[in-house]
């Protein structure tokens, strides 16, 4: 890790920004959570399997998202980076994807999908997470 401290100006707004882009991000989540319940309800004639495994995908995701901003809000630990940086990866992977028509034909959404993916990206990288607090006796017999 690099020298610069956790309460660095351009440490402050990478939290800022990854939190607010973590928020846009649960916000849209939950939108198409209910999107996706409301479509398997509706789908009596599709196969059950590929309409469980579409609402699970969904809903582990955005778990996943709703977890990392909770860690971002609440103890900006340094897991909370990594998945930060993971979820903004697959997310411009998943931009890519619609943008050339290969998860559906709307472009405005893939667009809307890059540019959350490069500012969270961003977000990620320019935050740093709090050091955590050692007692004086903790790992006093570690390694021997």
């Amino acid at each position: 890790m690099s020298s610069q401290p956790v309460d660095h100006p351009r440490s402050r707004t990478g939290w800022t920004i990854l939190r607010l882009v973590l928020v846009i991000e649960v916000v849209g989540g939950a939108i198409l959570l209910w999107n996706v319940f409301q479509a398997f309800l509706a789908a009596g004639d599709e196969p059950l399997g590929a309409r469980v495994s579409l609402l699970l995908a969904v809903l582990i995701s955005w778990a996943w998202i709703a977890i990392t901003l909770w860690g971002a809000l609440a103890l900006r630990a340094s897991w909370v980076r990594g998945s930060a940086i993971t979820l903004h990866v697959l997310m411009l992977a998943a931009a890519t994807g619609v943008l050339q028509g290969i998860l559906g034909e709307a472009i405005l959404l893939g667009w809307a999908l890059l540019a959350l993916a490069l500012v969270g990206f961003l977000g990620a990288v320019l935050a740093r997470p709090v050091a955590p607090v050692h007692t004086a006796g903790e790992g006093a017999g570690e390694g021997a």
